[in-house]
């Protein structure tokens, strides 16, 4: 039983394994032991000619089931780093059902490894992002919408303490007539003399009583203007923070909008680091 294409392979092997530039290792074997092992660009030899095949190994498997395997393995192989097995069987030239040996290649698969594992930590890192940003942007929309209630709280209050000055001065003027009817009620209770007299008591009464109320509604008024001050700080203040809600926001959808960009080409390198 033979095979021109193994008695080929010592032939040309290691000269195809200096045309690769990332690295091959092409091996051969008959039943029993490796015929052929050319390696370049790996960290130490895969297999060692005269070795015998073991239980396991990708020529053992093939001689199992005389199929093409084609599969990789991750940095904890057994060969010590990450690469791709191609291997097939070797049939008789003869006896075409007969199998005589395996051939296969080797490739160093850690850039492609390296590859995926970043691809999937920008994948997971970007979803991650995308998350966090929507929940900021909801959160950018809570405080927008508590801003805007807030300020409008602080109009109605605004808005009330107007009307609270409209009621003083209302009541600065009854406060001014009353003082007046006050003074003309004492100049007619003098003019009645001692019958009079009584009268002239409640008239001054009555104008202690305006100027009380007057003072009052003066102090009133002056603590209702510093209400009014602080309300239009507050206003201010509200609208800043409204502002930057809304500014903060809109940043928030640019960034999410942008992130959810990447993230089709964050899966489209995925893709293309596992076809590697």
């Amino acid at each position: 039983m033979s095979s021109k294409f193994l008695d080929s392979i010592p032939l040309v092997a290691s000269e195809i394994v200096k045309m690769v530039p990332g690295g091959l290792a092409i091996f051969a074997t008959d039943m029993e032991k490796v015929t052929v092992s050319e390696i370049s660009g790996f960290k130490k030899a895969l297999l060692e000619v005269g070795q015998e095949i073991l239980k396991g190994s990708p020529s053992y498997m093939i001689m199992q089931n005389k199929e093409t395997l084609d599969f990789e393995l991750g940095e904890d192989s057994p060969y010590g780093e990450a690469l791709r097995i191609i291997a097939v069987p070797v049939f008789d030239d003869e006896q075409p059902g007969e199998l005589v040996g395996t051939f296969g290649i080797a490739l160093p698969r850690y850039n492609a490894f390296e590859l995926r594992r970043i691809s999937g930590i920008f994948t997971e890192s970007l979803a991650e992002i995308s998350a966090a940003i929507q929940q900021t942007a909801a959160a950018a929309a809570n405080i927008s919408t508590v801003e805007k209630a807030l300020n409008e709280s602080i109009n109605g209050i605004g808005e009330m303490a107007n009307s609270i000055v409209t009621v003083l001065d209302s009541i600065k003027s009854i406060a001014d007539q009353t003082k007046m009817l006050g003074l003309n009620a004492a100049i007619e209770a003098a003019r009645a003399g001692d019958a009079g007299r009584g009268f002239g008591v409640v008239a001054e009464e009555i104008r202690k009583l305006s100027e009380d109320s007057k003072t009052t509604a003066e102090e009133i008024r002056i603590m209702t203007q510093n209400i009014e001050q602080s309300i239009e700080e507050a206003q201010h203040n509200s609208r800043t923070a409204l502002q930057a809600a809304e500014e903060q926001g809109a940043t928030t959808e640019e960034v999410a909008a942008s992130i959810e960009e990447m993230v089709p080409k964050a899966e489209l390198l995925s893709k293309i680091a596992q076809a590697l």
